[in-house]
């Protein structure tokens, strides 16, 4: 996931040590709130408020707002007072008792940083609050605010606690517990009240811990005395650290961060949930800082049954019950009261299974289930065995959104289409699509998230579908009845859609009303890890999603398809107490990520950023996937920002689904950002990191110098920076050249993509574009090493997936506009070329080979099906369906205007038609010959040779041969010597030396396309026409 909805938002670390007003003169008696309204003051000591504001939010239990806030758009301020700051006026529900918000400005945070709940029955309807302090209080914050502020204290082991910038111009410190949250500072008095003291003594920091606990590793370290009666009490307590001066006066105070302490003395390593035997069912929750859990069991209909809520008894850490095989199928809640850091208050919620194998509709309650039951399988499905291919190198990936699969596909009954039974109709378009690609060498198909999600409403009464009636949504949204009146009577909102002007912005300004009800999420936003999406099935209610689900990776299988799942285990929904917040219910402030300052939960991802650091959420995951491969017989993982993982926690994961399937495939986005950065939680799953493992990571490097500049180009850049497929120094355009400087950036260019060809190795050596000779981790990638792998299976090459513009879009940004359609249709299966040749696991975007469009959107999460459609039966291509979101490409939208008018960007059927041959050609000349597929880095280095190298070299030309001959080892293809592979994405016919005994390969002699056939071996040199990647073969004398 490189960009999503708030893509990469960064936390700015808080500092709060000691925050102090200053006493201004006389100002005007702060204003009393009117009947319907809250007023909140803010004050900055920097005065300056242009741009902070609160975000508000509604729950089920607190649902005081009047009107919701968005993210980008926080609650302005009204005024400004000089004393008490910006005022801010809440317009409130009717009767409302609370308020959920967030001080920010963008993504940076204020007041602790963490989600603050406002309670009219303790503080009333009017505030005042300062910045770097999380506390609301219901009289003006003057002098030296003195407050419990964030929670820089960390409880490592029973006996060590750091503190994150020490205690200065402290003379004693001090633990405090109170089991009933009580403990309170009176920044008056400078006294603190409540709990009980555990002392605390200097000390230092044991190396383990500094191991284990890397950001904290230079923070001064105390000593804590307290016995084991003392200590278990404690972690279920609210812990304050309280600092005071020579005259005992109370000069700081902060929360205290348990996660070390609770892996220390409470990580356990027993089954987990609700599990099933022949004696009946046992629940097991993992929750050590609770105070009480009790069971609630309910029939079908969600009547509690009777004898229900029942305690459950806790043994280190580990609340269970057991109950009757009755309970099978039945659903069941958690009650469960614990102290929540992010309310200070002891609270009781009732929450799912963070270990949920099934659930209801929507997801409020778990479902007792047993995944071996014989109702849950489909008819042969003990005997399904994904096909498999002998190494990894030979894996060919097709990665898809199961709604893109077959949402749009007319050749289905309309109730099948977007989901996952969809993929059992062999006759459907879709599936035919699929069974040509696997005959020519697909092996996996990889979808996006389809765990149970949060953004999808899974009651279809509820839901919106693009051949719904208009006045469906105009019933469900007033604003989109006021908004889009002359519309609600209209047959369907696809009707309305196709009567569009593409070049407005008319429909995606539809799809802000539409996108919060319709059918679609890519699905990056986890609720329940193990139990299959919802509203995929065709009822969301029980086990129906487990058959369908099973029916699917079945069909894949019975087609010679191996399922693939995204993962998405380093970030939550929500959480907190926030209506789709799961872990957070159960142990608040322990399974996600936290800032070690102000113990807000950290959102570098996109959203609340899970710890697997923690041993239990590494559990939690490691758990999940041994579901996914022993019950659902998935067939690898592709890991979501996988750098916001450790290591150590994706090896160990690696290592127990290998043990329940061997031939498992581990990959991910090893992208390096956030608070992981730099190994600062410990050794991260970054690309570099990853070298040695067998745990494959996406290539930038090769990606961005076959598609040009990068990800995150916008308005005149991201049509100036050409990249090797698309014109770079050769068909440059009105903002480009074809000067020194493109020309060297071309053969840059060419260098990373042989570094990828070379399985992105970190220690392959070739002439570079200077002359030298260089490893891959010697050439240059933004300061970083091209090359990073040990193995060609630790590259996944790449030059399109769900992230940003499709490569048919990103190519029309950057062509020039004389380039004839047919041209830019060569030149994208140059694009594709690349990565299947490359040694590795070829990675192919959805549709890419039918010249996919999504209309310039870069970033489609949330834009549905009508922007992300994909068309099997080849009539069209998607594109130029109207401007993409105005606010992720608004700033795009005038040269989008000026590319869409340009006929030539539009391609039609026959080209469509002849992109699919001509890379289903290619497709089989990868899988066809283990030289396509090497192995080991050993062989990559004695087989692979690159051609036309150095200054002196052709532009735009890439040419490389694999060797198969006796001093190079194994016979890896008994038919041939040795291959060479030529790509060619200049607009010239190009000759090259060294072609005696090669002859053009058989697939392309009998092309679909008769510009492949003219290329030739010609008075012993290769000929290749222009925007062409053509593959000779030198047949094999007998040995």
């Amino acid at each position: 996931m490189l960009t999503r909805s708030i893509a990469y938002r960064r936390l700015a670390a808080l500092t709060l040590a000691g925050f102090s007003l200053a006493m201004q003169s006389a100002s005007a008696t702060p204003l009393d709130p009117g009947p319907d309204e809250a007023l909140l003051y803010y004050q900055r000591a920097d005065g300056d408020y242009n741009g902070w504001g609160p975000h508000l939010w509604n729950t089920a239990d607190c649902n005081g707002s009047a009107t919701e806030t968005s993210w980008a758009q926080p609650l302005a301020a009204a005024e400004t007072d000089p004393q008490y700051g910006a005022l801010y006026r809440i317009p409130l529900s009717a009767d409302a008792g609370c308020l959920n918000l967030i001080m920010h400005k963008g993504d940076e945070k204020d007041l602790g940083g963490g989600d603050l709940t406002w309670r009219f029955d303790e503080l009333g309807r009017r505030v005042f609050s300062a910045s770097g302090n999380p506390q609301l209080s219901s009289t003006p914050l003057s002098g030296s605010a003195v407050a419990i502020k964030g929670a820089r204290a960390h409880w490592l082991d029973p006996f060590t606690l750091a503190l994150v910038g020490g205690a200065p111009g402290a003379s004693r410190v001090e633990l405090r517990y109170a089991r009933d949250a009580s403990v309170r500072i009176d920044s008056e008095a400078r006294t603190v009240s409540g709990g009980q003291a555990l002392t605390m003594q200097p000390a230092s920091l044991r190396n383990g811990l500094r191991r284990q606990h890397p950001h904290l590793a230079d923070a001064p370290a105390y000593r804590i005395k307290a016995g084991a009666h003392v200590l278990r009490h404690a972690v279920m307590s609210q812990l304050v650290v309280v600092a005071y001066d020579a005259d005992d006066r109370v000069i700081d105070a902060t929360e205290v961060q348990t996660a070390g302490i609770l892996d220390t003395l409470f990580a356990y390593n027993g089954e987990l949930g609700a599990t099933l035997d022949g004696r009946g069912v046992s629940f097991k929750l993992w929750a050590p800082t609770a105070q009480r859990v009790r069971l609630h069991v309910f029939d079908a209909s969600k009547r509690l049954l009777p004898g229900y809520p029942k305690p459950m008894r806790e043994r280190l850490g580990v609340w269970s019950l057991e109950g009757p095989r009755s309970l099978d199928r039945q659903y069941y809640q958690y009650e469960v009261t614990a102290y929540r850091p992010s309310t200070g208050r002891i609270e009781t919620t009732l929450v799912s299974d963070p270990y949920a194998l099934s659930l209801s509709r929507n997801s409020q309650y778990a479902q007792v289930v047993d995944l071996n039951a014989d109702d849950l399988k489909p008819a042969g499905w003990d005997g399904v065995r994904p096909p498999r291919p002998e190494r990894p190198e030979a894996n060919v990936i097709y990665e898809t959104h199961l709604r893109d699969f077959s949402a749009s596909d007319a050749s289905l009954p309309a109730a099948l289409r977007g989901t996952y039974t969809a993929f059992t109709r062999p006759d459907s378009n879709g599936m035919r699509h699929l069974r040509d690609l696997q005959k020519a060498g697909l092996t996996h198909v990889q979808l996006l998230p389809v765990f149970d999600i949060a953004t999808i409403d899974e009651d279809p009464a509820r839901r919106i579908n693009l051949d719904n009636p208009f006045a469906k949504l105009c019933d469900l949204s007033n604003q989109a009845r006021q908004r889009w009146a002359q519309f609600c009577s209209a047959a369907s909102i696809r009707q309305v859609l196709e009567g569009f002007d593409p070049a407005s912005g008319q429909a995606q300004s539809l799809y802000n009303d539409l996108r919060g009800l319709d059918d679609f999420n890519w699905g990056y936003d986890p609720f329940h890890f193990t139990a299959p999406e919802g509203s995929y099935a065709s009822d969301a209610e029980g086990v129906q999603r487990i058959i369908e689900f099973r029916q699917m990776v079945q069909a894949l299988a019975d087609n010679g398809l191996a399922t693939v799942m995204d993962v998405v285990y380093n970030h939550t929904n929500a959480s907190g107490l926030a209506e789709k917040s799961v872990l957070d219910k159960v142990v608040p402030g322990y399974y996600h990520r936290r800032n070690p300052t102000t113990g807000a939960v950290e959102t570098s991802t996109c959203c609340e950023n899970t710890a697997s650091e923690h041993r239990m959420m590494a559990k939690l995951m490691i758990d999940s996937l041994k579901v996914w491969a022993r019950d659902y017989k998935i067939a690898g993982f592709r890991f979501d920002l996988m750098g916001h993982h450790m290591r150590e926690q994706i090896l160990d994961a690696y290592r127990a689904v290998r043990r329940i399937d061997r031939e498992t495939y581990f990959y991910g986005e090893g992208w390096e950002f956030g608070e992981v950065a730099g190994n600062a939680r410990g050794i991260n799953a970054n690309q570099l990191n990853m070298a040695g493992t067998g745990v494959g990571t996406f290539n930038d490097r090769q990606r961005d110098a076959v598609r040009g500049g990068s990800p995150f180009d916008g308005g005149d850049s991201i049509r100036r920076n050409q990249g090797f497929a698309n014109g770079l120094y050769l068909r440059p355009h009105e903002l480009s050249g074809a000067g020194a400087q493109e020309k060297a950036q071309l053969l840059h260019a060419a260098d990373l993509i042989r570094v990828g060809i070379a399985g992105g190795l970190r220690d392959f050596q070739f002439v570079t574009a200077d002359g030298s000779t260089r490893k891959g981790s010697e050439i240059d990638y933004n300061g970083q090493p091209a090359g990073y792998t040990l193995d060609p299976q630790e590259t996944v090459n790449y030059v399109s997936k769900h992230d940003n513009q499709t490569l048919w879009d990103n190519n029309q940004y950057k062509f020039a506009s004389s380039l004839s359609v047919a041209d830019r249709v060569r030149l994208h299966l140059v694009a594709l070329s690349v990565p299947l040749f490359s040694q590795g696991v070829p990675f192919i975007h959805l549709g890419s080979d039918i010249l996919r469009s999504k209309s310039m959107q870069r970033d489609s999460y949330d834009s549905g099906d009508w922007f992300n459609a994909v068309d099997f039966s080849y009539q069209d291509n998607n594109w130029n369906k109207g401007l993409p979101r105005a606010d992720k490409d608004g700033d795009n939208w005038p040269l989008i205007r000026r590319i869409i008018v340009d006929p030539q960007a539009k391609p039609g059927t026959a080209d469509i038609v002849a992109a699919k041959r001509r890379f289903l050609e290619l497709l089989k000349i990868r899988s066809d010959s283990q030289l396509f597929q090497l192995d080991s880095a050993r062989e990559v280095q004695q087989r692979l040779r690159f051609h036309n190298t150095g200054p002196e070299q052709l532009p735009g030309v890439i040419a490389f041969s694999l060797a198969d001959n006796p001093r190079e080892g194994r016979d890896l293809d008994r038919r041939y010597s040795a291959l060479m592979v030529v790509i060619n994405a200049s607009d010239k016919r190009v000759r090259l030396p060294g072609a005696d005994g090669y002859r053009l390969h058989p697939v392309l002699r009998d092309s679909v396309d008769p510009i492949n056939r003219q290329a030739t071996v010609s008075k012993g040199a290769f000929e290749v026409p222009a925007f062409t990647t053509t593959v000779f073969v030198q047949p094999q004398t007998r040995r």
